[in-house]
């Protein structure tokens, strides 16, 4: 807003920058990068009404969305130390299990196998319905971002479809 503050959400619970033009309620004035989990960022950037892509300035190295991945870098993107000490531990005794019983280890393998499969697909759809990037995404999957969205994407047979009856 013009004296700094940041306005309270819309009645309906909505945050979203364009949505205080002045016509329901408040007027912004500027814009800033923000996040779910509560993060606000630190600097101003310009606001322009009639230019979505330039105020939010996706794919540029300054602006609101550049804060936001870099939030996004230092938090969401970390995976937790808890989680970092079950895989290595999965992994480990499987490769333990080699020596002694290889088809058990091999059984375990496929397991794991499937269950990181159907866990990114979860994990990729998750954060693409989260705003993220399909380059953001491929960079977290180590790939590009055509291959993560053809990756990740929806396909018609995975949401509802009008047809059926």
């Amino acid at each position: 807003m013009a004296d700094g503050s940041e306005p309270e959400p819309l009645p309906d619970g909505r945050t979203t920058w364009w949505l205080y033009n002045g016509a329901d309620g408040p007027r912004a004035t500027a814009v800033r990068g923000g996040c779910s989990c509560g993060w606000r960022g630190e600097q101003v950037h310009r606001l322009d009404f009639g230019d979505d892509s330039a105020t939010e300035a996706v794919g540029k190295d300054t602006g609101p969305f550049a804060d936001w991945e870099s939030h996004v870098d230092l938090t969401e993107g970390v995976v937790p130390r808890e989680v970092e000490d079950l895989i290595a531990a999965l992994v480990d005794r499987i490769c333990d299990l080699t020596e002694s019983r290889p088809y058990a280890a091999a059984r375990a393998a496929g397991r794991f196998e499937r269950a990181a499969a159907s866990t990114a697909l979860l994990a990729g759809r998750r954060a693409h319905h989260n705003l993220m990037t399909w380059e953001y995404i491929g960079r977290a999957f180590g790939c590009g971002p055509a291959e993560a969205q053809e990756r990740f994407g929806e396909t018609p047979q995975d949401g509802d479809r009008d047809d059926e009856v």
